[in-house]
């Protein structure tokens, strides 16, 4: 598999969990990353949160995610 770098991977990250916000997998994301629990739905803050947070996640965080995408 071709290494992806770090910024290509955020950025897939967040495309994956503004279009399928209704996936288990997006929730799952967002409540790794942002500790959300409790909210039904992954709304327009919850994305803007994930931009500000996802940049100061560790990277096998990031890779993590990155694989169960894709």
């Amino acid at each position: 598999m071709k290494k992806i770098d770090r910024k290509e991977q955020i950025k897939e990250i967040l495309y994956y969990v503004d279009n399928h916000r209704d996936e288990h997998i997006s929730r799952n994301i967002c409540a790794r990353i942002l500790g959300e629990t409790d909210r039904v739905s992954i709304d327009d803050e919850m994305i803007r949160e994930l931009k500000v947070k996802l940049p100061t996640t560790k990277q096998e965080e990031i890779t993590s995610i990155y694989k169960a995408i894709h």
